[in-house]
């Protein structure tokens, strides 16, 4: 009997391990995919209705402030005044970068667009004060500076609605990688 018949052939053993072979790839195949979901999760980040949500009501405030209604109490609403501060704390949730950098300069551009925002002026509260005619004075001068100002808000206001929308986008990208939405 000579050696290499004594010594059994691989061929002849290959089936009875192909059952674990099959299985560690099965076993890393599942892992890869559930690190893979995982890591975008975490991108997506906690709440991504509350996020969706924010981001309409962002968008909502922004086409306000484009369509040139807005006067000067409308910029005094508390909710108005930390919209800017509630997409800094959502963006510092989120683990993907284009998400966050859209987040973030929205955020500038609300601050921006407040820091544009006229000053409440004084109202006239008798016909007959004195001080009446320095207020219309001032009323004139101050309507060509706001009308800049406007100007200068309504184009910052473009700017972020396409950040909103690149936030959008990115949101339902990565709702449709982590749960398949379409």
């Amino acid at each position: 009997m000579t050696i290499a018949a004594a010594a059994p052939s691989w061929w002849a053993d290959w089936p009875k391990f192909a059952p674990g072979w099959l299985a560690f790839l099965v076993t890393t195949g599942t892992l890869v995919r559930k690190t893979w979901t995982r890591r975008r999760q975490l991108a997506l980040g906690p709440e991504a209705q509350e996020l969706r949500t924010q981001l309409t009501e962002f968008r909502a405030l922004l086409e306000e402030v484009t369509s040139g209604n807005c006067r000067t109490d409308w910029f005094l609403h508390d909710e108005r005044r930390e919209a800017a501060r509630a997409l800094r704390d959502s963006a510092e949730r989120r683990d993907d970068e284009t998400l966050k950098l859209a987040m973030t300069r929205m955020a500038d551009a609300w601050d921006e667009i407040f820091a544009l925002a006229p000053a409440p002026r004084a109202k006239v509260r008798f016909v007959g004060d004195p001080v009446r005619e320095g207020v219309r004075r001032e009323y004139a001068l101050g309507a060509s500076s706001d009308l800049e100002r406007l100007q200068k808000m309504t184009d910052v206001a473009h700017t972020a609605l396409i950040d909103v929308e690149i936030a959008v986008e990115r949101l339902n990208a990565l709702e449709r990688s982590t749960h398949g939405r379409s």
